[in-house]
């Protein structure tokens, strides 16, 4: 009887690194990785993922209406006008220079990171930058009176 625990125990500890594994892969490969960072006031800070499908993974870390995980869909409109964006393919290096107290976003799509103060940026990647905070705002929202949240 002993050895069946010891077992059960193993494979019960062996199933759960398979799924921690797992999710991060999937967060690998996600289309577009968007993250906003501290500061040292009350900064919103939070991760988000957009898959293929127009799937999005939220995770609220501090100072947002929504902590925890949010799994929701983009509306199919909001999703191709974001793929058209991405697929521009004119986004210049930013000279990036580290400033005592402001957020810092990190953008990694097409296999390139980008990271930027959003006050400081314009043309395509603010453009990008805009429709990811919309998008952003209208999934918490809906979880902010009352939706369904995933954590």
């Amino acid at each position: 009887m002993k050895y069946v625990m010891i077992i059960l125990i193993m494979v019960s500890f062996s199933c759960q690194s398979t799924k921690n594994a797992t999710a991060n892969t999937s967060e690998d490969e996600a289309l577009v990785y968007y993250s906003k960072g501290s500061c040292m006031g009350k900064c919103p800070v939070y991760d988000v993922w957009i898959y293929e499908d127009g799937s999005v993974s939220y995770s609220g870390i501090h100072h947002v209406s929504v902590k925890g995980n949010i799994k929701a869909k983009l509306e199919e409109q909001e999703f191709r006008a974001l793929k058209t964006m991405l697929n521009k393919d004119s986004y210049e290096g930013l000279a990036f220079k580290k400033v005592r107290d402001k957020p810092i976003t990190t953008l990694r799509f097409n296999g390139k990171e980008y990271k930027y103060y959003s006050s400081r940026i314009d043309g395509a990647l603010k453009e990008i930058d805009t429709t990811l905070k919309n998008a952003i705002d209208n999934i918490t929202m809906g979880y902010e009176s009352g939706g369904n949240k995933e954590g």
